[in-house]
């Protein structure tokens, strides 16, 4: 009987420490990132920063940059692009009531002629449907239909779907996720893209070795792309990035803080 004390400590232990991991929470996510282009014609480099917040608290998936594959919560987010000399404002949002939401986006906020606006249905948290409208300075208004799935596999396991289109599907493209517990801390993720009409295929598939340390291989349209993230703790973490493009060299360095 002695043992079972220290015994039933542990297991209560181990137990609060997962509980306290999963129960991690974030609203409010915001990063900076620096990317630069070398190569023998003209090195490019630019800089974002972006502040997304959600009103409601969202629960990681079990790695500390993952929180599900659907927005379900009313959220807005502002960007900032800044390259050679020339910058960029842009905002978007959602808004739901119940299971309805609108839509809002402006792209650049110097230029309020160029936004789009939209509104959907949830079903289930599992299946987002939209339609939205996108109006431009100079050319036609063009509706563009949205839909996006996420299947639950188990209490962390997922695979998502999101398919978007124009009303005379000249323009399209796909995208999945899948996302995996290995066991302990170890995750695996895998995200594939496709756009039409370039026939743009990208893929990047990434390996958690603990709640810390993750890297990942990839490929973006047939060119080599390596990735590697460090967690500092659940609210802060790096990312570094290489592609090796026909046109030269990406590197790009981006941090992460959120609360």
């Amino acid at each position: 009987m002695r043992y079972l004390l220290p015994i039933s400590l542990l297991v209560l232990s181990c137990s609060a420490t997962v509980n306290a991991q999963q129960s991690e929470t974030r609203q409010w996510f915001n990063s900076i990132e620096y990317n630069t282009l070398e190569n023998t014609d003209l090195d490019y480099d630019s800089t974002q920063l972006s502040s997304h917040y959600y009103f409601a608290p969202q629960q990681n998936t079990g790695v500390w940059d993952d929180y599900g594959y659907l927005d379900t919560d009313s959220n807005i987010a502002l960007h900032y692009y800044e390259s050679n000399g020339h910058d960029n404002f842009s905002f978007n949002g959602e808004a739901f009531y119940g299971n309805w939401f609108v839509s809002a986006e402006l792209s650049d906020l110097s230029n309020l002629d160029n936004y789009s606006v939209g509104a959907g249905y949830l079903f289930n948290d599992s299946l987002k449907a939209s339609v939205r409208i996108q109006e431009l300075e100079y050319t036609d208004e063009i509706f563009w239909f949205k839909a996006q799935y996420n299947h639950q596999l188990n209490d962390t396991d997922y695979i998502g779907f999101t398919i978007e289109a124009d009303d005379d599907l000249d323009n399209w493209n796909a995208s999945s996720r899948y996302f995996s517990h290995l066991g302990d801390d170890r995750y695996f993720s895998l995200d594939v893209d496709y756009q039409d009409p370039t026939n743009a295929v990208s893929a990047m598939a990434n390996y958690y070795f603990n709640r810390n340390v993750a890297i990942g291989a990839g490929a973006t349209d047939s060119d080599l792309q390596l990735e590697a993230k460090y967690f500092i703790n659940s609210q802060y973490y790096f990312t570094a990035n290489f592609t090796d493009y026909d046109s030269g060299d990406l590197y790009t360095v981006k941090f992460v803080a959120q609360f």
